[in-house]
């Protein structure tokens, strides 16, 4: 039974909409991805020794923490939309709730991310290409400065001796250009929370979290809306038997991903790798026209990697820093080809130089009001190297996937909206970690009619190949506008998917 000693919040609050402040001073523990951490075996809890949970009751320990999350969640409610204007002038009160990081895009940042992820881009790498397509000047990422965690307040980290994410499930709709020099102004504006605790009680309290917001520029005009969505699945100790060491591998748990086995790269691999490359085309500056697009298209492949090493989060940029780019060009180049190593256990195809492959990022500047550590999980522990291959971020899927679209709508297509998912509740089942699945979530898959029934089955880790496939699943015209919808999804050279998405794009009518 549950302790005596206990609270009970209105369980309306728990399956309301629910907005919140932005809780910047803790860094939000739903990030990217799941790492594989072993605690020491002395701060290993059984079951026995976490409480029962139940939906909306809460015991004494957690009851303080969770009404004032859901009080902050209220204010940022009551305080509506925000006041533009005075955001933009730096005029708005420090305590009016949701106000989050600001973001100088410096160049070299746009420059960093562009040539890792899309590095023939004329769009996103010269200038004087981009204004000649009616640009003030290259174009930053469509999703950059809208940074998960930034948005994301988790559920309080004093209030959970245990904790297991899953299902990340993302939507970022651009609305304007980003470009080096704008300033950037992140704004929460609603939070709603969903208690999927089994009514029988459950040693798990299953906590669906969804925050939408905003991205304004210095002109306060809003360049993106953003919706992140996750699943927390919490445990609350026993008195007695809370955990002394509340460190990263003490309170994270996570799934084993790792019990797929890293693949070695044989020469019919590096054959298959080649051909891929060899088909992947850029449309550049011709147009797509929607006319011309039919449902059932299929866009050419696009593939990365061996990913040598993950981007890692850094608040709050929205992209992320470090990771290795793929080396397509070394590779596919016969003279550039004689100075690289091929790893004798994996297969993998190096160059001497470390640095030459994963370039280091430039210097983050100090950013006011970006998320710091107060008990919540430091993310990037989930994401680097270690003895143990490392779970790959989110949004490097993501970041993969536009380049793929991009080569395929053109440099004069508009991408509206680019959603993403990982960690379906179904992989994390087939490894061993059921988890209820998040009412909210969207998936895309099914769409697809080849991949009915298909699902995100495991997790990106290093090593892996990164093969970006897509598909047309709806041409329509929406507010006058001519839209395509795609969806998109990442799969291994074993054919396991890491992640799906779709993308919205407004294209131009023949004239």
């Amino acid at each position: 039974m549950a302790s005596a000693s206990l609270a009970r919040v209105p369980r309306a609050l728990t399956h309301v909409l629910l907005a919140g402040a932005a809780l910047l001073a803790i860094s939000t523990a739903p990030v990217a991805a799941l790492a594989r951490v072993d605690a020491p075996p002395a701060a290993q809890l059984t079951a026995d020794d976490y409480r029962l949970l139940h939906p909306g009751v809460y015991t004494d320990r957690e009851a303080p923490l969770v009404a004032k999350y859901f009080a902050d969640n209220q204010a940022l409610k009551d305080r509506g939309p925000i006041d533009v204007k005075a955001l933009v002038a730096g005029t708005l009160p420090k305590d009016t709730p949701g106000l989050g990081p600001v973001i100088k895009v410096t160049e070299d940042w746009v420059r960093y991310n562009a040539k890792k992820y899309d590095p023939d881009s004329p769009l996103r790498n010269d200038a004087t290409y981009a204004r000649s397509l009616g640009y003030e000047d290259i174009l930053a990422y469509p999703t950059f400065g809208a940074h998960d965690d930034s948005y994301m307040a988790p559920w309080p980290p004093g209030a959970r001796d245990k904790l297991l994410v899953s299902e990340l499930n993302h939507s970022v709709t651009n609305l304007a250009p980003i470009y080096p020099g704008d300033t950037l102004y992140l704004v929460m504006n609603e939070r709603t929370v969903l208690d999927l605790t089994p009514p029988q009680g459950s040693i798990t309290r299953n906590i669906v979290i969804q925050t939408k917001g905003e991205v304004f520029n210095q002109k306060g005009v809003k360049v993106s809306d953003v919706i992140f969505r996750v699943t927390e699945n919490v445990k609350v100790a026993k008195p007695g038997k809370e955990p002394k060491d509340r460190s990263f591998p003490v309170i994270w748990q996570a799934p084993d991903w790792f019990r797929r086995p890293a693949h070695v790269y044989t020469d019919q691999d590096w054959a298959f790798i080649k051909d891929v490359w060899s088909k992947e085309t850029r449309r550049g500056a011709e147009p797509l026209y929607w006319d011309d697009v039919k449902v059932g298209d299929k866009p050419a492949w696009t593939l990365d990697g061996p990913i040598e090493v993950s981007v890692a989060p850094i608040p709050p940029w929205g992209m992320g820093a470090g990771g290795s780019r793929t080396l397509k060009r070394e590779i596919m180049d016969p003279k550039l080809a004689k100075g690289l190593i091929r790893g004798e256990k994996d297969g993998i195809w190096r160059l001497p130089n470390r640095a030459d492959y994963v370039p280091v990022p430039p210097p983050s500047p100090v950013i006011p009001g970006a998320p710091t550590l107060d008990g919540g999980i430091d993310t990037t522990n989930i994401h680097k190297e270690g003895a143990k291959r490392a779970p790959l971020v989110n949004y490097l899927g993501r970041d993969l996937a536009i380049r793929a679209l991009t080569n395929w709508a053109g440099d004069r297509a508009w991408l509206e909206n680019i959603r993403w998912t990982i960690m379906d509740p179904r992989g994390m089942a087939d490894v061993g970690d059921p988890v209820p699945s998040d009412p909210l979530a969207e998936h895309f898959l099914d769409r697809v009619p080849s991949m009915k029934g298909r699902y995100v089955n495991t997790h990106g880790l290093t090593q892996d190949v990164a093969i970006v496939k897509s598909e047309v699943v709806g041409k329509y015209v929406k507010d006058g506008k001519p839209m395509v919808d795609l969806v998109w999804w990442v799969e291994t050279i074993d054919g396991y998917i890491f992640e799906e998405g779709m993308a919205t794009y407004r294209l131009a009518l023949k004239p």
